[in-house]
């Protein structure tokens, strides 16, 4: 499938309350609220992909006995796949795992000063799923490498604060790379 050259409306809300392929079409041929291309990229397979990441931490956050954590909402979705998407280029074009803390830093910053109705999480703390090769990507083989590393594994399943999380998944050339953002209420 072909990366979507923008992401509509109807992404953020078939991720979360409807599912209904003629909304979608509607949605998508009206051209309503689209995003521009430069600021996210990513195909139905990849958001898809995103989601069914979440899951897979959610399971296991259920077997070791922590709570689930909850989608965030549309608007700061929007902002952690604006982010991630920069992220995940930056990651595939190199082909390694080099990581820019000063763009969660900045993320952080954005979130901090946007309206108390629009910032109902802020982002605690991320983890990075590494270019890898496709073919050997699934959510829960990703879940298994973070388990066996003992700082991904206490981000991930040991910090009880956290309420919400967004993944985002991509591909490029064969490889894949993953980020999940774990979020804290903003109190």
């Amino acid at each position: 499938m072909e990366p979507s050259k923008g992401l509509t409306l109807f992404s953020f809300y078939r991720r979360r309350q409807f599912d209904g392929p003629l909304l979608g079409m509607l949605i998508t041929m009206l051209g309503v609220a689209t995003v521009p291309s430069h600021s996210m990229d990513f195909s139905a397979r990849e958001l898809d992909q995103g989601n069914a990441l979440e899951r897979e931490i959610n399971a296991q956050r259920v077997r070791v006995g922590m709570p689930v954590l909850q989608p965030l909402n549309q608007n700061l979705q929007k902002r952690q796949l604006t982010y991630s998407d920069g992220v995940l280029d930056e990651l595939l074009e190199s082909a390694n795992c080099d990581h820019d803390y000063s763009a969660f830093q900045n993320l952080q910053n954005l979130i901090s000063k946007l309206p108390a109705n629009n910032g109902t999480a802020i982002p605690e703390s991320e983890v990075i799923g590494c270019p890898s090769q496709a073919r050997n990507w699934s959510p829960r083989s990703m879940v298994e490498r973070w388990e066996q590393s003992p700082h991904h594994y206490q981000i991930l399943f040991e910090r009880p604060n956290r309420s919400n999380i967004g993944c985002s998944v991509k591909f490029r050339g064969g490889l894949v790379a993953s980020l999940c953002t774990l979020w804290a209420p903003n109190n």
